[in-house]
């Protein structure tokens, strides 16, 4: 550890927080993470204080040579600004931003508040009758409801005392709440909060020790990691900034919910540091310390392709539906590459998917193995005459295992099924992902049912992955109305057979028409499967070997 950097250690009361936040004592880094806490996380936290809990020291850094650019807020709060003599919020900031937000009232504050953060996120009010925090729905709320802020204010409980009689409470209920008020005030303004302080040192060092004090904890995240030794205030670049706008953008196909570490890993992977090896971020960026920033943009941009080429050419309509994730990181890693790919590159990028889906390629080997498939496809990148698929046994070919009886999103043989349907009733075309009007293909979700919904195998929540199109398709969860047209809908397994079954017999005779669109389903995919080179383990289909 530098000589430089000292640590002390502090226990000080939530009200001496409050006034360095006036002060400008407290800064936000900016690279610091956004806030994220959920309600029922602000509630607990005011609950742990009531109780007396422990809620784990807040980490602090006052650095001596270098000043990092500030953020303005934490809460509702504006952070007044200060040049010198102040400590940046490491960690803590989630729960310092809970207590500062509830516990300071910005009718007295000389904080500049946001009112309509405030009342939204953090005008938390304590039941003294139910004795619990509470969000009410409307700030019209009984008068033994009161803001948390107020708990702090010595002169409030008079007034409180004076608004229960003027609403005319029963004297018993007036000296039960008077009691709880100033029992769980007294808490609040002597609970002691303990802080380590980091004087001095460089980033690089504070954030090891950021990563060590979080050893047995919560980690620190790799992408505040990374926003913290890469912030550029000259190019105004934020990791974590990147990341969030990057799922912004991913909302348009159903992508924004997917991992920020796989993000990462797409984002290493270009400096050639596979997702499989153990590779510490910190130890990338201090060795890549110049050509992080305009790696990590390309690698964004390159995502952004891979999920658009996912999308529109193999009509994954959301992250959900992606088999595996390590799929992203080697497309991106395509794309990251091949600014221009061909024709072949695309089609073969695209078996190399459907292969790996239907394989279980990234469940059965090893990483030794998974290491000679990332090389192979390194191989193809770099000549597209080599086949990008690996196989360490190449005289037997890859097998597909059975055929799933249910949809489900934790299950890639599963999610290999719906992509083969969607795909099957496209012809296998490339879609348009501002054409939502040629879109209507979760029509392929809907399935004839009955009332207890028994034997179907394309269950409802199977069209929750395509949330952004739902509004264009009719309500109708089944495909009733497919049964009943002349149109042609063989893309969709409803034959004239199965047509003349619904029209002639009635729904009544779902089981039999289920079982001749499966077996018409594992046919369709049997044969997908085989000419990609593939056995198909349901060698069965229709009834016959």
């Amino acid at each position: 550890m530098s000589a430089k950097l000292r640590i002390h250690t502090r226990v000080r009361r939530l009200i001496h927080y409050i006034e360095d936040l006036e002060n400008g004592t407290l800064q936000i880094p900016v690279f610091q993470r956004d806030f994220i806490w959920t309600n029922k996380n602000k509630l607990d936290l005011l609950d742990s204080l009531k109780q007396g809990y422990p809620i784990g020291s807040i980490l602090f850094w006052q650095p001596i040579n270098k000043k990092h650019a500030q953020a303005e807020k934490i809460g509702p709060f504006t952070v007044p600004a200060r040049t010198d003599n102040f400590f940046y919020i490491l960690d803590g900031f989630q729960r310092l931003s809970t207590i500062l937000g509830c516990l300071i009232n910005p009718e007295k504050s000389s904080l500049k508040c946001d009112t309509n953060i405030w009342k939204k996120d953090f005008l938390i009010y304590y039941d003294l009758e139910e004795q619990e925090f509470i969000l009410p729905r409307t700030l019209n709320v009984e008068s033994h409801k009161i803001p948390v802020y107020k708990l702090l204010d010595t002169r409030a409980a008079f007034l409180f005392e004076r608004e229960l009689r003027n609403k005319e409470y029963e004297e018993k209920d007036i000296e039960k709440y008077i009691d709880r008020y100033t029992e769980l005030g007294t808490t609040l303004i002597d609970y002691s909060l303990p802080s380590i302080d980091l004087i001095g040192g460089e980033i690089e060092e504070v954030v090891d020790v950021f990563s060590r004090v979080n050893s047995l904890g919560s980690r620190i995240s790799p992408d505040w990691m990374a926003s913290a030794l890469t912030y550029n205030s000259d190019q105004g670049f934020r990791l974590g900034t990147e990341i969030d706008n990057l799922l912004e953008d991913l909302k348009f196909y159903n992508f924004n919910k997917i991992k920020r570490v796989l993000i990462l890993q797409c984002i290493t992977n270009s400096f050639g540091k596979v997702y499989f090896d153990q590779f510490k971020i910190e130890l990338l960026i201090t060795q890549q310390k110049d050509d992080f920033i305009p790696v990590a943009k390309k690698s964004i941009e390159s995502i952004k392709k891979a999920v658009q080429f996912l999308f529109e050419e193999l009509l994954v309509m959301g992250g959900a539906l992606l088999p595996y994730g390590i799929q992203l990181i080697f497309i991106s890693d395509f794309f990251n590459q091949i600014e221009k790919p061909t024709e072949n590159q695309l089609k073969k990028l695209k078996e190399w998917f459907w292969i790996t889906t239907y394989a279980g390629y990234f469940t059965m080997y090893s990483i030794s193995k998974q290491r000679e498939a990332y090389y192979q496809f390194q191989d193809f990148l770099n000549d597209e005459t080599v086949n990008p698929v690996y196989n360490d046994k190449p005289d037997l070919p890859f097998e597909v295992t059975d055929f799933p009886n249910k949809i489900h999103f934790g299950s890639v043989r599963a999610k290999a099924l719906v992509l083969f349907m969607l795909n099957y009733s496209n012809d296998f075309k490339k879609v348009n992902a501002d054409d939502t009007e040629g879109l209507k293909l979760s029509y392929l979700f809907y399935d004839v049912r009955d009332d207890d919904n028994k034997g179907n195998f394309f269950p409802e929540s199977a069209v929750a992955i395509l949330d952004r199109l739902q509004s264009i398709f009719p309500k109708s969860k089944d495909m009733s109305f497919m049964l009943e047209k002349k149109d042609d809908y063989s893309n969709y397994f409803i034959t004239d057979e199965i047509k003349d079954i619904f029209i002639n017999k009635g729904i009544n005779y779902h089981r039999e028409i289920l079982d001749k669109r499966k077996y018409l389903i594992m046919d369709a995919e049997k044969s997908f499967v085989n000419k990609l080179g593939i056995s198909y383990a349901d060698a069965t289909a229709n009834g016959t070997s």
